[in-house]
């Protein structure tokens, strides 16, 4: 369940495996300090940036649109655009829409692996400041992110199944998905996680469809991956206007009996004055406005040791610092986008 605290303000997550009873709050236990968090000057452009993005273009900026001003802002100029083989087409109209004078994007030329650390040694090799993950399945994603050696936003969550808005799971949960999402990968049957990174690796190389007639929703894709990896402790690390979405999520988890442990992005409750963002520059201005904290989320997780981060709704770029300080495997799970409904492809079309 998640709540607020009426001391310091701080979303956090009660139940899971913090289990600590209604007075708990993180701010209050060795909780970790935001000027320590954010010694590394990018970390910190990066999570400043988000944030002007985020209020520059509310409601207006599609996905797309702020992947490319938040480069523009970082002073990115390379962007490798990774895909799995069946995005190959909304990766290349990615690179189109996001292609000028300050930007080129980086796509792996045809016949090139599609292998996620093939992927990495490509951007590597050209020399990208950013990279953007374009639609790929659940176990070459998450290898991916570890393998990317510089910052890594999501655009696209893949989902065949849903048509790549994978929210729509969360919302159907009870009713067209109920069936699917329930019952399917028990504890019992669970193997080893000492195994993780094998299993991780040998489903990567399964490149091809999904499968099955319907194909899985990308949620029963990531608890098939986490259930073969033998994960029993999972993390969500989410957006505050994603709450009610993590929630559902949380409950999905456990009911499959998974642990849970969940980071809320305003975390930690610091104004956004303490990065130097003026009043003009809010969402609201003249009202009171929380920084989002993308590395205490990724701290809190750690922390708890969680053996997988699903990454819920979170800004361009503050999800990048969140990957970036991960020590589990991670995805992104859902991309936000509130112009598009949280189908970042539909402004392809």
């Amino acid at each position: 369940m998640t709540v607020r605290c009426a001391d310091c303000q701080s979303y956090v997550c009660r139940g899971g495996i913090r289990d600590a009873g209604p007075d708990f709050c993180p701010m209050h236990q060795e909780y970790p300090q935001f000027e320590e968090l954010y010694q590394d000057p990018r970390i910190r452009a990066m999570l400043k940036n988000a944030a002007l993005i985020e209020a520059r273009g509310y409601g207006r900026w599609t996905r797309l649109r702020e992947v490319a001003e938040f480069s523009h802002l970082m002073g990115f100029r390379r962007l490798g655009i990774a895909h799995g083989p069946d995005m190959a087409g909304e990766a290349r109209k990615i690179g189109e829409a996001l292609a000028s004078p300050e930007l080129t994007p980086v796509l792996p030329l045809q016949g090139h692996s599609l292998d996620p650390q093939a992927l990495a040694d490509l951007f590597r090799e050209e020399g990208t400041d950013l990279n953007v993950v374009a639609g790929m399945r659940v176990a070459p994603e998450a290898l991916f992110l570890r393998a990317s050696d510089v910052p890594v936003v999501a655009l696209i969550a893949r989902d065949e199944r849903l048509r790549h808005n994978p929210a729509a799971a969360l919302y159907t949960s009870r009713s067209y998905l109920q069936d699917a999402l329930h019952g399917h990968w028990p504890g019992t049957e669970r193997g080893s996680v000492e195994d993780s990174a094998t299993a991780l690796t040998a489903m990567a190389t399964q490149l091809g469809p999904t499968g099955g007639d319907p194909p899985p929703t990308r949620l029963e894709e990531a608890l098939s991956v986490v259930h073969r990896m033998g994960v029993s402790h999972l993390g969500v690390s989410f957006c505050v206007g994603f709450r009610a979405e993590a929630e559902i999520l949380s409950k999905i988890l456990v009911v499959n009996g998974f642990k849970v442990s969940s980071a809320c992005c305003k975390t930690g409750a610091t104004p956004k004055e303490e990065v130097g963002i003026r009043d003009e520059e809010k969402i609201r201005p003249g009202r009171p406005e929380m920084i989002c904290n993308p590395v205490a989320q990724a701290e809190l997780l750690n922390r708890d040791r969680v053996q997988f981060t699903f990454v819920l709704g979170q800004c361009v770029g503050h999800d990048a610092a969140t990957f970036w300080h991960l020590e589990a495997p991670a995805i992104c799970l859902v991309t936000k986008d509130r112009v598009l409904a949280h189908n970042p492809v539909a402004a392809l079309r």
